[in-house]
């Protein structure tokens, strides 16, 4: 008997001490306010953003205690800062919230209330579906009921009359039901796929921050938060005109900005940056190089130049429509399309793709080759908490500087009607620079990109025509930029306009660099070009441990255009290391050329109708055992 009251006398403490925690926990959230917070401007990076909020606290004299909501659930807890005046901040601390009622993208919201007034209206269509089955059931009972009775003559032909009549209706009504039916279920289906390209949003907490503030009167004073996320960046693309090769080059730069922060971000003042919040500052630092031993050798892509491939989700294989893919340690990149397709040019040693879900973990993957498919696998965040004991501020980063650009096929399609750029201002620091956009954007949560048209430049450029006849005879409209250092570009792909017309897409290098920026306009049927071998006028000679042939090329350019064309021929001599292999260069009709690759170039003017003649003639003499292409 004393056992059972020990006991029991032990479960009322336990019960007593549950009970004064939780009297406690009520009182400490009955002293703590929580602050509503608004967007005010967004810093958006090529990796990451900066958010900048504004608040009003109605502080009290002494120890104060808020609590911000509904953050976003990815936020740098080491980057919040909290300003104003008038107080003294005491503690600053965040943690995630799973408990928080959720705070969903309006997007997601609208396609949830959407499918559930759909699915409303089937299970509707379904009950009056179900009425019609029962009253065909019992009109066959009473059919059958008649016809027990033998009910003949007159009466009976009335009531087969009527039950094939009240058939007939009710068969009709019942498949316009059905027909509703499956109308409603295909575009509950389509809600339900959009709805799963936003998944990783519907699963993912929200960010509290609370504040411990001291005042020395009661006051209501406005505050600034700020704090840097990730799931957020800009892709750099390019509008690239010319209306023909008398007129300055014209190129619209646009900031493709997407963001997955779970947060929509409505009418709030953008700031594009050309600094990358995710990669380090730290200068990198030589390691030894062993001869001989393991050392580190980066990869080259063996010359791929495009890359394509799907993206779906490892755990049921369905597209993930919207994943970033970007070129890792550049600002090139896209979204992957409704079918989970993208499809990127790559500059030439930048071998790393990455691939950016939210709900996802990121991979990446070298390009070893033109098809590149990736299955992401779901990414599991554990419930925690941040204590802040310091407040940092991060340094901005610069991606890099411009070069080259490559064509990427052509096309006939008509250009579209511009709309009017959006007023910026331009602002150029040291380590890098930001586009102030003056009117409000609005960015929603959903990871796909908006197009921001940023600015147009007018720039000088002089035209060319380039032709290599030994890999295609098509001579190839070449824009020539000089002192484009200036302009400001980074990494990212182009459309290419001439003359009112869309001749294909390219991309800006900026790990290649070059006193002059090259952009290819497109080919041009308006320059003929042929090349061909001359075997008659070859010479092929045999002698004790050696043979000599010759090699004789006509390239003939014709200018079929009304204007005055001027054009680079480009061709080349063969090169050898070897001491039995000697190349003996006969004709190159007045061409520069590089002895150290061989490479021939021929820069002339044509007039309208104009042709002209190249010659390219040469020998090699090599050892008669060995089998050598020499063409």
């Amino acid at each position: 008997m004393k056992f059972k009251y020990l006991k029991l006398n032990a479960i009322i403490m336990k019960l007593s001490a549950l009970l004064l925690v939780m009297f406690m926990a009520v009182q400490f959230s009955h002293g703590q306010s929580t602050i509503e917070s608004k967007i005010k401007s967004v810093e958006v990076y090529t990796k990451g953003a900066e958010v900048r909020r504004t608040a009003k606290l109605p502080l009290k004299n002494g120890k104060n205690e808020f609590k911000i909501s509904n953050l976003s659930f990815n936020l740098d807890p080491k980057t919040i800062q909290i300003s104003g005046e008038g107080f003294t901040i005491l503690s600053v601390r965040h943690e995630l919230d799973y408990l928080e009622k959720e705070n969903k993208p309006d997007l997601i919201n609208q396609l949830l209330n959407q499918s559930d007034a759909i699915s409303d209206s089937i299970k509707y269509i379904e009950l009056e579906i179900s009425i019609l089955q029962k009253e065909m059931t019992l009109l066959n009972q009473n059919q059958k009921i008649i016809g027990d009775q033998g009910i003949q003559n007159q009466d009976f032909k009335n009531a087969v009359g009527y039950f094939t009549e009240r058939f007939k209706t009710l068969s009709k009504q019942e498949f316009n039901l059905n027909l509703r039916k499956g109308k409603l279920n295909e575009k509950l289906m389509q809600i339900g796929l959009q709805l799963d390209s936003y998944s990783g949003q519907q699963k993912k907490p929200s960010s509290n921050i609370f504040l411990t503030i001291s005042s020395e009167k009661s006051q209501t004073i406005p505050i600034e938060i700020s704090y840097a996320v990730s799931e957020a960046g800009w892709f750099p693309a390019y509008d690239i005109r010319a209306k023909d090769s008398s007129q300055p080059l014209s190129i619209t730069y646009k900031a493709r900005v997407y963001q997955n922060t779970g947060i929509d971000w409505k009418d709030v003042k953008l700031r594009i940056a050309s600094g990358d919040l995710e990669s380090s500052g730290t200068a990198p630092e030589l390691s030894p190089y062993y001869l001989g031993g393991t050392n580190f050798y980066p990869n080259r892509n063996s010359g791929i130049r495009q890359v394509h491939g799907y993206v779906i989700s490892s755990e049921d294989g369905l597209p993930l429509p919207g994943t970033n893919v970007t070129v890792k340690g550049t600002t090139l990149g896209v979204s992957a399309d409704n079918n989970g397709f993208y499809s990127l040019q790559v500059p030439n040693d930048n071998s790393i793709l990455t691939f950016r879900f939210l709900g996802f973990v990121t991979q990446e993957k070298p390009v070893t080759q033109e098809n590149i498919n990736v299955q992401m696998m779901s990414d599991v965040m554990e419930l925690g908490e941040v204590v802040v004991t310091g407040v940092n501020s991060y340094s901005d980063r610069l991606s890099g500087q411009v070069a080259g650009i490559r064509i990427r096929g052509n096309s006939s399609i008509k250009e579209e009607k511009r709309s009017n750029p959006i007023p910026i201002n331009y602002i150029n620091y040291q380590t890098n620079f930001v586009y102030d956009i003056e009117l409000p954007y609005s960015i929603p949560s959903t990871g796909k990109p908006e197009v921001v048209d940023m600015l147009t430049k007018e720039v000088e450029a002089e035209y060319i025509y380039s032709t290599s006849p030994k890999v295609k005879e098509t001579a190839y409209l070449v824009a020539m930029i000089k002192d484009w250092t200036d302009l400001k570009l980074l990494d990212g792909e182009s459309n290419l306009y001439f003359e009112n017309r869309f001749v294909g897409k390219s991309i800006i290098d900026t790990n290649v660099g070059s006193d002059t920026l090259n952009i290819s306009l497109g080919k041009d049927e308006g320059i003929v070009i042929n090349r061909e071998r001359l075997k008659d006028f070859e010479e092929r000679k045999f002698f004790s441990n050696k043979k000599k042939e010759e090699r004789h090329f006509r390239i003939t350019v014709m200018n079929t255009k009304s204007s005055e064309a001027s054009i680079s021929i480009y061709d080349q001599i063969p090169i050898t290391a070897r001491d039995n292999v000697k190349v003996n260069v006969i004709e190159i009709s007045g061409a520069e050329m590089n002895k150290e690759t061989g490479l021939l170039t021929w820069k002339t003017q044509l007039k309208p109708g104009e042709k002209r003649e190249l010659i390219l003639k040469y020998s090699v003499e090599y050892p008669k055992e060995m089998d050598l292409e020499i063409n």
